[in-house]
């Protein structure tokens, strides 16, 4: 199968994902000036305190497994031998998550308040750890659909679950006026409807005496590189909030939360392709194509979510005169830098497919822990003088270590022809484009009409500037077809 073929195969799945995100982001979006007119910013400090405590923990529960589910799924084709894969990397997250919710059960006063410094967070975590081994099952569906090609069934479950989440998030929030542990009880309850899901779909791959210790060394010892990196991911992506409410307050915590929810938007599309990804590039890479549809796809994924997250940054201020109050309004630097981030983390995916080929990814993990220790010294350093911002570009420096490094390891494992010098310029670009032209209008002080306009001559500017900087490829169709020569 030609390399052409085999984009648009990726670009298929991608796009079924995508819709999936669209709508789910949509809703989410939609939501957003209701939430912002009965939780106060500080109101929204206190829950990403608590998403960021349970995220930790989902990490750590988890072990990086699903990358080993993976990796062994698509190693054999016999029946019997892929239950024994799946079933043993749901049986041990299910048993760790167990432990960690009565763990956080036991220590959650000490936990609000030593810890997280925030005491209103107490009761929440109660719900947060009863949600932890629910949660599970989620995370099994949508790998295992994943894994087996089922776009369409994957995106009707995360949308259903979503919509279920979202539906009872209105109910308790904005009609029975809850508060903020109505969001932890919709998130309870839309959990426990996925693991009927779950059993329901795979009620004849499901058999808790399939479980393998064997199996489970194996695949704890490939994945245990990527535990460190996983836990700086968490660092590096979602600890900001923390070391925003330590040096600051929930206030400047809320409008973190809601810039990085905004930002989000662009996981419409990087969420899409990263679940695409994995999965397509793995079944491919024993044809003798893959190398060349590996390299054309980064080019093709920089310059689409390049133009987004350049449209997201200028455009950041007007979606917060959208979605939210003017409360919200100083969001908008931590929205516009946090939307290049989903670029760095879906460069990281493309880069870590030599790794993971190479069954070796020693590299992502000590990528991930040096860029975490980067991040927190840049927090320590950047967020007491700028707040909210100073995370937001703290985050954006230390992750951009991770692809550059995942790639230079990658390359000498599994050398792809990638083209680099492109790659890097494209995204430069696109910054610059994106932060030179919001410095620039802010000290213009121009009208509505005309800072609008300056905006969308930008965007077209920067569509033009890719253009030439591909001009080569889009004449000659090297970014689609296998006969492109290695650069």
């Amino acid at each position: 199968m030609s390399a052409i073929s085999q984009i648009k195969k990726l670009a298929g799945e991608s796009l079924v994902y995508g819709v999936s995100g669209i709508l789910t982001r949509f809703i989410s979006i939609f939501l957003v000036p209701v939430y912002t007119r009965i939780f106060s910013p500080s109101d929204y400090g206190i829950v990403s305190l608590v998403v960021v405590v349970s995220a930790l923990l989902n990490i750590l529960l988890i072990l990086s497994l699903d990358n080993s589910m993976g990796r062994w799924y698509y190693d054999s084709e016999d029946d019997l031998d892929r239950k024994i894969t799946l079933n043993t990397f749901l049986w041990s997250c299910f048993t760790i998550a167990v432990l960690f919710a009565v763990i956080l059960f036991g220590f959650r006063d000490f936990i609000a308040n030593e810890i997280i410094r925030e005491p209103a967070t107490a009761p929440l975590l109660l719900l947060a750890g009863a949600n932890l081994p629910l949660a599970i099952f989620s995370v099994f569906t949508t790998n295992v659909l994943r894994m087996q090609r089922r776009a369409v069934a994957t995106t009707v479950f995360t949308i259903s679950t979503s919509l279920i989440n979202i539906a009872l998030n209105v109910v308790f929030v904005v009609v029975l006026r809850w508060g903020i542990p109505g969001i932890f009880y919709a998130q309870l309850i839309s959990s426990a409807v996925a693991v009927i899901w779950t059993f329901a779909l795979f009620r004849d791959q499901i058999a808790p005496g399939l479980f393998s210790w064997t199996r489970w060394r194996d695949m704890v010892i490939f994945s245990l590189p990527l535990v460190p990196g996983s836990v700086a991911f968490w660092v590096i992506n979602l600890s900001g909030a923390y070391f925003v409410g330590l040096m600051n307050n929930t206030h400047e915590v809320g409008l973190y939360y809601i810039g990085t929810n905004i930002a989000s938007v662009l996981a419409m599309f990087s969420g899409a392709f990263q679940m695409a990804w994995g999965p397509f590039a793995y079944s491919i890479y024993k044809r003798p194509e893959a190398k060349q549809v590996y390299a054309q796809v980064l080019l093709a994924f920089l310059a689409s979510s390049c133009l987004l997250s350049l449209g997201v940054l200028l455009f950041a201020r007007e979606i917060l005169m959208v979605f939210t109050t003017k409360d919200y309004a100083d969001a908008a630097w931590v929205a516009g830098l946090m939307g290049f981030n989903h670029i760095l983390i879906g460069l990281s995916y493309i880069a870590s497919i030599g790794t993971g080929i190479a069954k070796n990814n020693k590299a992502f993990g000590m990528a991930m822990v040096a860029s975490a220790v980067i991040l927190v010294a840049l927090n320590l350093l950047l967020v007491p003088r700028f707040g909210k911002e100073g995370a937001a570009i703290s985050i954006l420096i230390s992750q951009l270590l991770v692809p550059v490094a995942v790639f230079a390891h990658g390359q000498k494992l599994y050398p792809i022809p990638y083209k680099f010098g492109k790659a890097i310029f494209i995204f430069a670009a696109s910054m610059l484009f994106g932060i030179g032209g919001v410095i620039l209008l802010n000290k213009m002080s121009l009208s509505l009409g005309a800072d609008l306009g300056v905006k969308i001559l930008l965007v077209l500017a920067y569509c033009a500037l890719l253009f030439l900087v591909l001009k080569s490829e889009i004449s000659s169709k090297t970014i689609l077809l296998d006969d492109a020569p290695p650069v």
